[in-house]
């Protein structure tokens, strides 16, 4: 059935906290500990482990796996899968090509390396987490950053190497042909993915790796971003202790908001246990701090190095302090963003709610400038087996778990003689069923790494975020994990079925 509301005001906005029942399931997963000196894979990155792309877009995606001890590993292989296929299609040679309903979707494109050996195939799985837009790109290159802006790499280590290209109304474009070199042979050699493999000579080498950028359509010159490279000393590297800054870039506009945290590891790649941090924007144009958030300032540009986060260090390392820089792309607001006339979209265009919760829907169009509008007068059409839209765009859960494609609707004013009508697609979320933990084996050397991942659904196979993770080791299972499912192999080998535990609980809403 086809329902209607009348006109009013639409703003975007948030979903309704929620206040009700707690659902827990739990879940485990197997442990093998093997006394063995062969390099076993621990961790796989996709690279880029997050992207941006267009509606329909293509990127091709490539992998690095490491063993317990954060060396590369060549003997794998890599297999690609998609967790949520409303965010697109992926081949079985990371070639991702994206879905037609915009929105962000959060680790969704999974790569498992695979390696076999003479006693057995071992496995390690990740995700990288990709934003569909509707289409309203940057065409035209003006600047490239590449990131990390400053790298700091042990002798022999390898680092991926990404670009920023920011287009000629402040956004990122996409569709890039890329030229890879470094300019002192000293600090290493680059591939043409990015990756940087470091030379035994330290030192700090300024400006060093260069990327040539062009669009893949275009036969406008290539415009060319530089990036710094510090070599470690073999004693730096073997007594020092990484910091790394999550998310390694920030990428946003103005006044958005964006957590930060800090992580420590030390030579092996364990993490390094820290006391309190200190946070600090080095170029106030950048914005400002909000305790441990960044909030975007109003000035679009690139900003290389300019948040920095100090802290102590504590456990085996106590009394060192560690600090680590954030690079930051501020593009251009939305309203200076030209788009095609006449072209209308629902904000958001994917509408995750459980039964009973709320958010918010606004139409945006553009104008006959191509300038977007956000329109005051809105006649929602939606299906009332699924949600009901009141006048000022609130939107309430009302049917079963499940996909649905286009239940919200709404006719945009006309531009240029033409009228259009876009759509949201509702994704209704039901109470958690199960819970996953990827992978559901792991082997690992004494004192390996493993990186564990959860997986929680519904009765209708719908990907549940809101999941609140306890993870937790059997008894008799050696060894540690961290709250974020990160495992480090004790020293007593042998068989540990059911070794790693999690508990996921869920709140519903009221």
């Amino acid at each position: 059935m086809l329902a209607v509301a009348g006109c009013g005001v639409s703003a975007p906005g948030g979903i309704d906290r929620f206040s009700g029942e707690r659902i827990t399931v739990e879940a485990s997963a197997d442990i093998h500990i093997v006394a063995s000196a062969v390099a076993r894979v621990a961790l796989v990155r996709a690279i880029p482990d997050g992207l941006t792309v267009p509606r329909g877009g293509i990127i091709i995606f490539t992998a690095v796996a490491e063993d317990a001890a954060g060396r590369f590993l060549a003997d794998v292989d890599f297999r690609w899968r998609m967790r949520d296929p409303l965010a697109g299609t992926v081949s079985d040679r990371g070639l991702f090509t994206a879905g037609s309903v915009s929105g962000v979707y959060t680790e969704v494109v999974e790569v498992t390396a695979v390696q076999r050996t003479d006693t057995g195939e071992f496995v390690a799985t990740s995700a990288a987490s990709v934003i569909v837009t509707s289409g309203f790109i940057d065409t035209s290159i003006v600047s490239v950053t590449i990131f990390p802006s400053t790298a700091t790499v042990r002798p022999g280590e390898r680092v991926a190497m990404r670009p920023g290209a920011l287009g000629n109304f402040g956004g990122l474009v996409q569709d890039l042909a890329l030229v890879w070199r470094v300019t002192d042979p000293d600090v290493g050699e680059i591939d043409q993915n990015g990756t940087l493999t470091a030379g035994s000579k330290p030192g700090f080498y300024e400006d060093v790796v260069q990327v040539q950028a062009r669009r893949l359509t275009g036969s406008a010159p290539p415009v060319i971003g530089t990036a710094s490279v510090r070599v470690l000393s073999l004693a730096e590297a073997r007594g020092g202790v990484r910091a790394v800054v999550g998310p390694s870039v920030v990428v946003g506009r103005p006044g958005e908001r964006f957590p930060l945290v800090l992580f420590a590891f030390d030579f092996q790649g364990r993490s390094v246990p820290l006391g309190d941090v200190r946070w600090q924007v080095r170029d106030p144009v950048v914005g400002v701090l909000d305790r441990d958030r960044l909030i975007l300032g109003s000035t679009p540009g690139q900003y290389p190095a300019s948040v920095r986060a100090t802290a102590m260090l504590a456990g085996a390392y106590e009394g060192r302090t560690v600090s680590a820089d954030l690079d930051v792309l501020v593009q251009r607001p939305l309203a200076q963003v030209l788009g095609v006339p006449g072209d209308a979209q629902v904000v958001p265009e994917v509408i995750r709610l459980q039964r009973g919760a709320r958010a918010r829907v606004s139409l945006l169009y553009f104008d006959a400038n191509g300038l977007a509008v956000t329109t005051s007068e809105v006649e929602w059409r939606f299906d009332d087996f699924v949600v009901t839209v009141d006048a000022r765009g609130r939107v309430s859960a009302v049917g079963p778990p499940g996909v649905y494609a286009g239940a919200i609707s709404a006719e945009a004013p006309a531009v240029n003689g033409v009228t259009q009508t876009a759509s949201a697609t509702i994704i209704l979320l039901g109470p958690m069923v199960r819970a996953e933990i990827v992978p559901g084996v792991v082997s690992l050397d004494l004192d390996g790494l493993a990186q564990f991942a959860a997986l929680a659904f519904d009765a209708a196979d719908n990907r549940l975020f809101d999941i609140h993770l306890v993870w937790e080791l059997a008894a008799g299972t050696p060894g540690s994990v961290t709250a974020s499912g990160l495992y480090v192999a004790g020293d007593r080998p042998g068989d540990y079925p059911g070794g790693m535990r999690l508990k996921a609980t869920q709140r519903l809403a009221r």
